[in-house]
């Protein structure tokens, strides 16, 4: 005799119906794997967007990541996002710059794109985008990406209308060369905002006395730019030193980083912590 289960004469309770429907549904949902894909983070692409001349860019200009296929992601420049950080521009995986929805990437490499920024109603295509594009793109991770302005026809990495500040012929302005002979490349002088035909102008720190067992240090600060303090003991290993710039009032607070709003000498006194060895050595850091 063969059992036949759940065929009877005998009337089902009216609840179930409803019950062996549901078992049904969880035999099948056993014997079924389902996917879910959350939303990751975008990538961020981060920086310092700078004028032909090295200045950083004023706030209100737009960047526009785009790719041939017309997808566009777009972003602002700030005052300063962070010490030498002007802009920041964010990639969604789902952004379509991929053939494929969840690949794992916001950007693929084999796909050409251009950063354009926007100022006005005048548009700009960057001549410095130096990073390994090949590596970009992974989710919740972020790529420094420097952007410069301007023209720079025999591509050099320096806009031509700075090197013209210090030669009409611009391929006599090479990024390696120290044109005033102060220790600083032209290259080096051009990023620090110092002019490259003065050796009186350079990207320098001294100490000009010290107050109570606290150095007092002097450097020139150029608008846009961050500058950070380190200090050591041996001249081998270096750690930040916090500062006050000076005047020193009671209320002055102690930093960590200084942004100059325009172009003046600084003074600043290092901070050193009660107990702490007094630096023999100091360097300044510029972002």
């Amino acid at each position: 005799m063969t059992n036949t289960p759940f065929l009877t004469s005998r009337r089902l309770p009216g609840s179930w119906p409803g019950v062996l429907a549901a078992l049904l549904i969880v035999a099948c949902l056993a014997s079924t794997t389902l996917f879910a894909y959350p939303p990751a983070l975008p990538h961020t692409f981060y920086g310092m967007v700078r004028d032909e001349l090295g200045n950083p860019l004023s706030p209100g200009a737009t960047i526009t990541l785009e790719t041939t296929s017309g997808v566009k992601v777009y972003g602002v420049v700030s005052a300063l996002f962070r010490p030498g950080v002007n802009y920041e521009l964010r990639v969604p995986l789902d952004a379509g710059l991929t053939s494929d929805a969840y690949k794992p990437t916001a950007l693929d490499p084999s796909v050409p794109f251009r950063i354009k920024v926007t100022i006005g109603s005048s548009v700009f295509l960057p001549i410095e985008m130096t990073h390994d594009f090949a590596v970009m793109g992974e989710p919740g991770q972020s790529t420094l990406l420097n952007l410069t302005l301007g023209v720079d026809n025999n591509g050099d990495g320096i806009p031509d209308a700075w090197q013209r500040r210090i030669n009409s012929d611009i391929n006599k302005v090479k990024p390696g060369d120290d044109a005033d002979h102060d220790g600083l490349s032209n290259l080096q002088e051009y990023l620090a905002g110092t002019y490259a035909n003065d050796s009186k102008s350079g990207f320098s720190l001294s100490i000009v006395r010290v107050e109570n067992d606290a150095p007092i240090l002097s450097f020139t600060a150029i608008i846009g730019r961050t500058y950070n303090l380190l200090g050591s003991t041996d001249f081998s290993s270096w750690a930040p030193i916090q500062f006050q710039v000076l005047p020193v009032t009671d209320d002055s607070p102690t930093l960590s980083a200084y942004t100059a709003a325009d172009v003046r000498p600084v003074q600043v006194r290092a901070v050193i912590p009660n107990g702490g060895a007094v630096p023999l050595f100091f360097k300044l850091k510029l972002q």
